[in-house]
């Protein structure tokens, strides 16, 4: 009997990752809320998408209809919204279940381990260009998705394997990484460098780094999220940095954080989480950030005037 996956939240993200799983016969219930069910009854779930366009039915539960434990759970929802994501999944929770966190930043790991207990949790990230559009779909654009899952002591172990293979389908690659804390670290140094340069500039990448001292800019930010990750003990490859850099200093580039574009929609925005836990970090390894700093007290005071 294959593993039971719960994906918890239909959204841009795990919408994705779920329904590719789900249409390679694997065995995959969504975690919805009302809102969501009463949708993907009505339309079905959509994918419109660069590797190709799938639309199909899919097996939903609510919170409080969960009545047994799954083997792997996919937690794929905002940073701000864990803590009712994890009173919403904890029935599903076993003793044998393994949960697959695909959130932005670190912090998580430790809240999701001192509710399940370390062994339960998992590391993993992805990377992946989609958004929801007005009617529920999922539209996906760029390059092929990429999904990364790993033991967070970087063991090669025969579980990690089967849940990496248990987690695959088409439509997106599946890495099970011995690294996969470094994965994670790179891509909080580039979503919180991304973060502070378009929510402190109120543009694009290509709108700041195309003004005379923006290139310099983007790469004094950048600096400061890849030294807190050194200083952690997570430096970022030279490859790795040279590409954050070439990314965030285009002048032709559209590029925007998610951050960003919810900041705009007066949206809740994943500032403590992406922002707000690196600044910390920082300053308890004594590393100076002042344009972090900045951007933590940019998104402080938005936060602050949201709920007014």
């Amino acid at each position: 009997m294959g593993s039971r996956i719960l994906v918890v939240g239909a959204g841009a993200v795990g919408g994705y990752f779920g329904a590719r799983m789900a249409s390679a016969g694997h065995d995959v219930t969504f975690l919805v809320r009302e809102r969501r069910l009463q949708q993907l009854r009505a339309e079905g779930l959509c994918l419109i998408s660069s590797v190709g366009n799938v639309t199909l039915t899919p097996r939903m539960v609510m919170a409080s209809e969960i009545d047994d434990p799954y083997d792997i759970i996919l937690v794929s929802v905002k940073a701000y919204s864990l803590m009712a994501a994890m009173n919403d999944f904890a029935p599903a929770v076993g003793p044998r279940t393994r949960i697959v966190p695909l959130l932005n930043g670190m912090q998580h790991l430790d809240i999701l381990a001192d509710r399940f207990g370390p062994a339960a949790v998992m590391g993993g990230t992805c990377f992946i260009v989609s958004r929801l559009d007005a009617q529920g779909r999922i539209v996906q654009t760029g390059s092929l998705p990429r999904l990364s899952i790993g033991d967070r002591e970087g063991s090669d172990t025969p579980v990690t394997r089967s849940i990496a293979e248990t987690l695959s389908g088409s439509g997106f690659e599946i890495v099970c990484s011995t690294h996969i804390l470094q994965d994670m670290w790179d891509k909080w140094v580039l979503l919180a460098s991304l973060g502070s340069i378009c929510c402190l500039m109120r543009g694009t990448v290509g709108d700041v780094a195309s003004q005379p001292a923006g290139q310099a800019f983007a790469q004094a930010v950048i600096h400061e999220c890849a030294s807190t990750a050194a200083a952690a003990g997570y430096p970022l490859r030279d490859a790795t940095l040279k590409g954050t850099v070439s990314l965030l200093t285009k002048t032709d580039s559209t590029l925007t954080s998610s951050m960003f574009r919810d900041l705009l929609q007066d949206a809740p925005v994943e500032a403590q989480q992406i922002i707000g836990d690196l600044v910390r970090r920082a300053c308890a390894l004594q590393i100076p950030t002042p344009i972090l700093d900045l951007t933590d007290l940019n998104l402080r005071v938005y936060e602050q005037q949201r709920h007014a």
